[in-house]
């Protein structure tokens, strides 16, 4: 008797674990779709010139350094994702930062597709992402248009910009905030990492020791990596 009874509880308690796990996935929000705030740091260049004493008719000698520094981009962009559970998801984003400074290579546009993995708690959500893309300047690179001074580094003034695509890959992490069952407060911060190819690009030109006017001038610059921090708040919605 005790066996059946038992028994009969267990299948009960099964069914109602069954019917409330079934209702739970039903009640899953799969689909997001939201907006953020971003800020990207990214690589600028000062050179120092110092510009040693003419020996007759020789040019005069010039030793440049070359000092990286960072600037961060503000922006505004979009993300749309899926989730396949509390667990696993997949989400696009495109970001735009529209300073147009030819130092930072003009207004950029940023797209990454990619994962996030981690946990979807009642209240909030602790994830880890990975996401591919693309980072695209207005004014990635210069080329030279001719009837400029031999001089070095020559000025902006001989160059005209041209938009430029680099690859980018967005790692890091993402905490999320359920302020109700459809809403979302995100947070993100991550490493941006930009494959630059080869390019010219512009950098401030500071004599040394502050004797002369800061020149805007343009530079080679070879192929390099560079990690770039971004951070994000958004907001979005669950459906």
């Amino acid at each position: 008797m005790l066996k059946k009874i038992f028994g009969a509880s267990l299948i009960f308690a099964l069914s109602v674990l069954s019917v409330h796990e079934t209702r739970a996935q039903a009640d899953e929000k799969k689909f997001e779709v939201g907006g953020q705030f971003s800020l990207l740091r990214l690589p600028t260049r000062t050179i120092t010139t110092t510009t040693f004493p003419c020996i007759g008719p020789l040019p005069c000698p010039v030793q440049t350094n070359v000092a990286i520094g960072h600037e961060s981009e503000p922006g505004v962009g979009g993300r749309f994702g899926f989730n396949f559970s509390k667990y696993v998801g997949i989400e696009a984003e495109v970001n735009f930062f529209p300073r147009d400074r030819n130092f930072e290579g003009g207004r950029k546009i940023e797209g990454l597709f990619g994962a996030k993995v981690g946990k979807r708690f009642d209240s909030f959500g602790l994830f880890a992402k990975a996401r591919p893309g693309f980072e695209r300047s207005s004014r990635g690179d210069f080329k030279p248009v001719g009837g400029c001074p031999a001089v070095f580094p020559p000025p902006i003034g001989c160059f005209q910009s041209f938009a430029k695509t680099n690859l980018a890959f967005d790692v890091g992490a993402v905490a999320e905030w359920y302020p109700s069952k459809n809403t979302i407060i995100r947070f993100d911060a991550g490493d941006t990492i930009i494959r630059f190819g080869r390019h010219n690009a512009a950098a401030f030109d500071v004599p040394a020791g502050g004797l002369g006017p800061v020149r805007l001038v343009v530079v080679p610059v070879a192929t390099e990596t560079k990690h770039n921090f971004q951070g994000s708040i958004g907001v979005g919605f669950r459906f």
